[in-house]
């Protein structure tokens, strides 16, 4: 189980520049997904997509008022709720993750992780870039694990492509959601990752991450 966690806490089109920083209990297995990864992402998938975690700058401004706080980035903006905070012990330069405040040490805490990354498919060619993305989920995702898809727009009207899936060994069950925001030759990737089954909640924190966010000009 802790393998396939870790690998689908990483960014799915993860190559072999993938930051080293480890998620909640990811730190015994990054080496060996690392591995695994590796080989399969530096044949076909490598010319399908790219990985640009490591690329982006920190955050730019803080805002916060009675909406939540409100995060600059290098590639866009966004909000986060009350009572979510962004996790110092987590994020990355290109990656931040987000948790309920007073649940960052907890051993496996429900979070969000947002990152940008790039591709080369233009805006118009989202479907292409759909494509992809189911391609590798199905590639990486444990077998007979039901994967459901949908599209849509955000509030800003940006392309916005859901998926859906959750995988169950021994106790530990992960309810995981991917929120694709499609720009041209582009995209932001909210990651929403759920283990004490209160997905309504941690639903609401990452529709508004969606919703709220922007392109940088």
């Amino acid at each position: 189980m802790k393998k396939y966690i870790a690998l689908l806490l990483m960014s799915v089109f993860c190559l072999t520049s993938c930051t080293q920083q480890t998620t909640p209990q990811q730190s015994n297995v990054a080496e060996e997904v690392e591995q695994n990864t590796t080989e399969e992402n530096d044949t076909e998938q490598e010319n399908n997509t790219e990985s640009t975690e490591n690329d982006t700058e920190q955050e730019e401004s803080v805002v916060t008022d009675e909406n939540g706080t409100t995060y600059t980035k290098s590639f866009g903006t966004y909000t986060v709720p009350t009572g979510w905070i962004e996790s110092t012990k987590y994020s990355t330069s290109g990656k931040f993750f987000y948790v309920a405040d007073g649940t960052e040490d907890q051993q496996l805490p429900n979070n969000i992780s947002v990152n940008m990354g790039t591709n080369k498919y233009s805006a118009d060619d989202h479907i292409s870039f759909r494509q992809a993305i189911v391609n590798q989920l199905v590639m990486q995702l444990p077998k007979d694990t039901q994967l459901n898809g949908s599209g849509s727009f955000t509030a800003n009207d940006y392309v916005l492509y859901t998926f859906t899936f959750s995988i169950t060994e021994n106790d530990t069950t992960l309810n995981a959601t991917q929120y694709y925001i499609v720009g041209d030759k582009k995209y932001v990737m909210v990651y929403e990752s759920v283990y004490d089954g209160n997905t309504e909640e941690v639903d609401a924190i990452a529709k508004n991450i969606v919703d709220t966010f922007q392109w940088s000009e």
